[in-house]
């Protein structure tokens, strides 16, 4: 009887021992971030930097944990992210993520917005995502600006000791006061010469008005004889142009009878022809000349002592 319950005893302990060991290894995996749901989603995040990411980090849709970060790997000059979720179903098209501080010790979480889109997301395609300004980043991003800090009180203190000085003598105060009144003065005037003038102004207007309405109605009843005018206008330009056109013609023909006509002047003067001859052979004309002078010769003889003509008829 002992013996079975010393067995029952160590049965138990042993049980327990189990059970605490496999809740203490289950709580280790969870507390890293292991998930043992079914619907374990891979994605991939597209970031500028690092920004501290590691494998292990946590993994957070609007603030609740969904997962892990599996790796953290270079990709070209950015670095890709992998996680894992339990699932992405309520993920859109344009979610987005940002690697921010998880706590105000250390460690980086990355937590991805859902977006609101109609358009599911794509697990193909990486996220967009970019690294929060931590702590660390602030103190450096000021440490670089202190320097210029510096700078920038310097010359505020210089250009207010200047402003002092300026202001001391009371010259700067005095002619600032003038110009002050000066332009008080100006208001006033204007407005007072603006009272004066009101009535003109408005009968002007309205006469100007008028004006542009008389205007308005002299184009539109101007506007048909002034379209009939340019149609007209069109009509003898077109008739000019067949003018001019036939003017080229007769002056082309011009050209052309001209040319036929050197033609006919170079062929005389370089053929040995009776009207070269006629024209340019000085030893026939001198020849026609004496030809001519012997015709009148013979003309006047035979004037003044007749003709004696023996002609017989019948006989040889």
């Amino acid at each position: 009887m002992l013996m079975e319950e010393t067995r029952r005893t160590e049965f138990a302990v042993g049980l327990v021992s189990i059970v605490g060991a496999a809740l203490l290894i289950v709580g280790i995996l969870l507390g890293k971030g292991c998930s043992f749901s079914a619907n374990v989603q891979t994605l991939h995040v597209l970031l500028q930097s690092s920004g501290g990411l590691e494998q292990g980090s946590p993994v957070v849709v609007n603030g609740v944990k969904r997962g892990k970060v599996v790796g953290v790997e270079p990709h070209a000059d950015k670095v890709m992210a992998t996680v894992e979720v339990d699932r992405a179903d309520d993920l859109h098209a344009d979610a987005h993520a940002l690697v921010s501080i998880l706590e105000i010790t250390g460690g980086k979480k990355l937590e991805i917005f859902p977006g609101t889109s109609t358009t599911p997301l794509d697990p193909s395609k990486p996220l967009p995502g970019r690294a929060a300004i931590d702590v660390g980043g602030l103190v450096t991003i000021v440490g670089d600006v202190s320097g210029e800090l510096v700078t920038l009180l310097r010359r505020l203190d210089t250009v207010t000791a200047a402003l002092n000085s300026l202001m001391a003598d009371g010259t700067l105060a005095t002619n600032l006061k003038s110009i002050a009144a000066d332009g008080a003065v100006l208001a006033h005037d204007a407005r007072v010469w603006l009272q004066q003038h009101q009535a003109t102004l408005s009968t002007s207007i309205t006469e100007l008005k008028g004006a542009l309405v008389d205007v308005r109605r002299v184009v539109n009843t101007s506007e048909p004889k002034l379209t009939s005018v340019l149609n007209k206008l069109d009509s003898r330009l077109t008739e000019l142009e067949g003018v001019v056109s036939n003017g080229n013609r007769v002056i082309v023909q011009a050209d052309s009878m001209i040319a036929s006509i050197n033609g006919i002047v170079t062929e005389v003067k370089t053929n040995r022809s009776l009207l070269n001859a006629v024209l340019y052979d000085e030893s026939f004309r001198k020849s026609m000349d004496t030809l001519v002078s012997k015709i009148q010769m013979f003309v006047e003889h035979a004037k003044a002592n007749g003709m004696n003509v023996n002609v017989g008829l019948g006989h040889r």
